[in-house]
């Protein structure tokens, strides 16, 4: 019998041990960075905004970050091709200008290592596009 394996390409999100472990610490700084914003902002201003939420939304998903967060099964894609997390879902407030304010933290530290992300914000009964 001539049997012969057969190679298909498979699209991975694959990430270096380097890549991963560098990654892995700029989203636990972003992160710490996005709660502690949100609770200043709460802290000064309270939680009586407008109602609402806000996500971080990638331009570019094949880049090694976004890889790792698709990896750690944090965000999803969006209908533009983007990819989106809503980092800080489970929270008790309600004010859309408090999440605003722990997106655009995240936002602001991963700018600090050159990773490109902006802020979508979303008024109550919506969500970010």
């Amino acid at each position: 019998m001539n049997a012969q394996i057969l190679h298909f390409p498979v699209q991975q999100d694959v990430i270096s041990p380097a890549d991963a472990t560098a990654h892995s610490e700029i989203l636990s700084a972003a992160w710490d960075a996005s709660m502690e914003a949100v609770q200043v902002f709460v802290q000064e201003n309270g939680d009586n905004r407008e109602h609402g939420g806000a996500c971080v939304v990638f331009e570019d998903p094949d880049s090694a970050f976004v890889r790792l967060l698709m990896i750690k099964g944090i965000g999803e894609h969006t209908k533009t091709g983007e990819w989106r997390i809503s980092l800080l879902q489970g929270l008790p407030y309600k004010s859309r200008r408090a999440y605003v304010a722990g997106c655009d933290a995240f936002v602001k530290e991963l700018e600090l290592r050159d990773i490109s992300a902006r802020v979508d914000s979303f008024a109550k009964a919506k969500e970010c596009l």
